[in-house]
């Protein structure tokens, strides 16, 4: 495809990460007003007033850090969408979108539930802990954690089902650079946050893919519990190969992918 006209058209595309970023601003915004409403209101401490203040901290805390977070993959976002170090840029038929969603369906309820049986298994460990050190104290806590793993399994569920729908409907397009790439509407970076490509390869079959695997760090509360590893699967478009084996190349860090 002719590259900088297509360019220029997909800049006037609101980019959703900065959308995203902006809803946990104005979260962070809601839970700091939080901290002085108890004060605000005469409320007394001991009845309410500090369990209101410090949750609205923990809300406002959340709330800047995923906001920051969101920020950087906006702007991971906004040079994919505008072409700058792109690597490829491909478009497909609508009748392969179907077939490659489900593929993409079936790796991330296989991660999405790895991740909540370690983070639970956690979660259990320690609110046993707070139970023996002190039973009074630690019955709120371990409460609390099974209500995160609560939601947590939520997420499990529904998280994927909800990719997947946005893929359905978004353009059939994949756009790859070394920071990232955005596939069927979805985002993937492994240049933040401590991110790294652990490799890269075009599996054949069917109908070629790019899969590319990588690893974040996985952290709970202070605790790092080792690397979370994703994989993204880029369908590549018949007569792309050389296209496909120069990111390759490049992903690997053994030489420069010739620009889309």
């Amino acid at each position: 495809m002719t590259g900088r006209a297509r360019y220029t058209a997909r800049m006037k595309r609101r980019n959703p990460q900065a959308r995203v970023a902006l809803i946990w601003v104005l979260i962070a915004t809601l839970g700091a007003a939080g901290i002085i409403l108890p004060t605000a209101l005469g409320m007394d401490g001991m009845g309410g007033g500090y369990a209101v203040a410090f949750v609205s901290g923990f809300v406002a805390l959340c709330g800047i850090i995923v906001a920051a977070i969101f920020a950087a993959r906006a702007r991971v976002l906004g040079r994919l969408l505008s072409g700058h170090g792109v690597l490829a840029h491909w478009t497909y038929p609508a009748e392969d979108r179907a077939e490659h969603v489900d593929k993409e369906l079936a790796e991330e309820r296989k991660g999405s539930w790895t991740l909540f049986f370690i983070i639970a298994a956690f979660s259990v460990v320690i609110g046993v802990g707070f139970l023996i050190a002190d039973p009074d104290a630690g019955r709120f806590v371990f409460l609390l954690l099974l209500g995160v793993v609560a939601l947590l399994a939520l997420v499990a569920a529904l998280a994927p089902r909800v990719r997947h729908r946005k893929r359905r409907r978004a353009i059939p397009e994949a756009i790859v650079s070394p920071e990232g790439a955005y596939v069927f509407g979805v985002l993937h970076t492994w240049r933040l946050l401590g991110a790294r490509v652990e490799g890269a390869e075009v599996a054949q079959g069917k109908k070629p893919v790019l899969r590319v695997t990588y690893s974040a760090p996985f952290l709970y509360g202070r605790f790092f519990l080792g690397r979370q590893t994703y994989t993204v699967l880029v369908p590549i478009p018949q007569g792309e190969e050389d296209r496909a084996q120069s990111i390759l190349r490049t992903l690997r860090g053994e030489g420069e992918g010739a620009a889309a």
